[in-house]
């Protein structure tokens, strides 16, 4: 079996796993860390580099370890990470700062520059993508103007698993799902200096580092990587890919057509393309797909899970106590407790705006709103009605597409509630499809290094031999109908919010 084991990475916003699998898809061996963030200002999210790359070494030599197998028998390396934001390095390839994340909102009054002088809408018609505060291209204009120190020691601005693949191999690059935003054109896969222009950022195109495949290897394991990690010297790495395109192959969705959402930090939405399709007009973004001659079109809301979170530590109370009581799954719990609400919570609307809006709408002064609570309303009904925000928001970014979409393949650990499933099936007339296993991202990164070593001759027979899928929820018509009324209700509310959002954003800002 020498050789025919893969091993995946993927450092996410709030957790690094590592993960070794078979070439049969199966986990072998398992670690995680906690990515702390740093929030020093309001709005502004970070993450200190070093400590991320110190706690992905920790998950690479326990999931060894707990594979029980060689690390010589590890055949190649594939990476994934969070996207967009500013992994930002000197010429020695070490940090200049701690990496603004993708969730980042100190860049947001220039994105609102950008949105009044026109250059997001020009922007977005050679790059099919409506940049937000956390983009890269935001950060950096930000960088230059208020940090014009750090901004002159960038040598090299790339993204999370771009930094892990340096420190594992000692160079320099990026791939082309990561680089899709902000800076190239869809059609040609490649680098786009009008973009740059446009965004007064045609400086920085010596600070881009060189776009490759994600399956293509860009270097092996050095000597030092290697001591802090177990792994063999001299593996293969592969370039790999943003956390979007490592789940859709590690769930299978690689073909035009299949359409996916990752219900996770945020509540991502896709489907794959056979060419770009830059439409509908300024909304979400358009990103290369890690499957040769393949494009998504993404929709990814600002919040999904954590919406759960923010009810379970502020309303659910109940909740953990009766958890923590009996030993129960606080998450099981709610299931049961929603499950004997209607369908529309009572009338019950639940915006999940916690952190503004980038998708099928950018407002990033947007927040979180309950509408419609009454007398009756129960705590069974403020979650329900959580649930069904954040799936309604689901269905607002599959309105807004510009395609048909009729299958879903769910992953992220939202997939893992039935009664979510569920009502995102009711709620979006879709049917729902979970593949089994839990760590898709990494499975898919770990897949496109397999394509790049040759262990599999495309994605497409990677997809068959180790994906399956595990359960599937078909629509209720009944609850169907409800969805599409409490839908229109959802939408009008958005219509009507929009003055008083700004309006708040202005009384804040004056007593911050």
């Amino acid at each position: 079996m020498a050789g025919q084991f893969i091993l995946g990475i993927d450092a996410g916003t709030s957790l690094i796993k590592t993960v070794v699998f078979d070439l049969q898809g199966q986990e072998l061996g398992a670690s995680s860390r906690k990515a702390e963030l740093e929030s020093p200002h309001s709005g502004w999210f970070q993450q200190d580099m070093r400590t991320v790359w110190e706690a992905t070494t920790t998950t690479i030599k326990e999931a060894v370890q707990n594979s029980g197998i060689n690390p010589a028998d590890i055949a190649v390396i594939g990476p994934t990470g969070q996207g967009d934001g500013a992994w930002m390095v000197d010429q020695h390839g070490e940090p200049v700062a701690p990496a603004p994340l993708w969730n980042d909102g100190r860049a947001g009054e220039i994105v609102a520059r950008w949105e009044a002088d026109g250059v997001l809408s020009a922007v977005f018609k050679r790059g099919g993508t409506v940049l937000w505060p956390g983009a890269q291209a935001a950060i950096l204009a930000w960088m230059r103007e208020n940090e014009p120190r750090i901004f002159e020691r960038i040598s090299t601005v790339f993204c999370c698993k771009d930094w892990i693949k340096l420190k594992l191999t000692g160079t320099l690059s990026t791939d082309e799902t990561d680089g899709s935003i902000p800076f190239m054109a869809m059609a040609s896969r490649a680098y786009d200096d009008e973009q740059m222009r446009l965004l007064g950022l045609a400086d920085i195109c010596d600070k881009l580092p060189p776009v490759r495949q994600s399956h293509q290897i860009v270097g092996t394991v050095t000597a030092e990587a290697a001591n802090l990690t177990g792994l063999k010297e001299g593996t293969p790495v592969v370039s790999g890919m943003i956390d979007v395109a490592a789940s859709a192959v590690g769930i299978g969705v690689i073909d035009a057509g299949q359409s996916f959402s990752i219900i996770g930090t945020t509540a991502l939405n896709a489907i794959v393309l056979d060419k770009p399709i830059l439409e509908p007009d300024n909304v979400g973004a358009t990103i290369c797909h890690s499957v040769p001659g393949r494009w998504m079109r993404v929709l990814g809301s600002m919040a999904g899970t954590p919406n759960l979170d923010w009810y379970i530590a502020n309303m659910g109370e109940i909740f953990k106590t009766e958890a923590d009581q009996t030993g129960s799954d606080v998450f099981g719990l709610l299931e049961e407790a929603i499950l004997q609400v209607p369908v529309g919570s009572g009338g019950l609307i639940f915006h999940p705006y916690l952190q503004g809006e980038r998708a099928p709408f950018l407002n990033p002064n947007a927040r979180a709103g309950m509408y419609g609570i009454s007398a009756d309303t129960t705590r069974a009904h403020l979650a329900r009605s959580v649930y069904e925000g954040v799936a309604l928001s689901i269905r607002d970014c599959f309105e807004n597409i510009g395609s048909g979409v009729t299958t879903v393949m769910l992953s992220g650990g939202g997939a893992n509630s039935a009664a979510w499933c569920q009502i995102l099936a009711d709620a979006t007339n879709c049917t729902m499809s979970v593949p089994a296993g839990t760590q898709f991202g990494t499975l898919g990164a770990a897949l496109a290094g397999a394509v790049g070593v040759g262990l599999f001759d495309s994605y497409a027979s990677a997809a068959q031999q180790a994906v399956r899928i595990a359960r599937t929820y078909q629509p209720d018509p009944h609850n169907v109908q409800r969805y599409n009324e409490l839908y229109s209700l959802y939408r009008d509310l958005i219509e009507r919010m929009g003055p008083f959002w700004a309006a708040r954003h202005k009384f804040v800002e004056g007593n911050a």
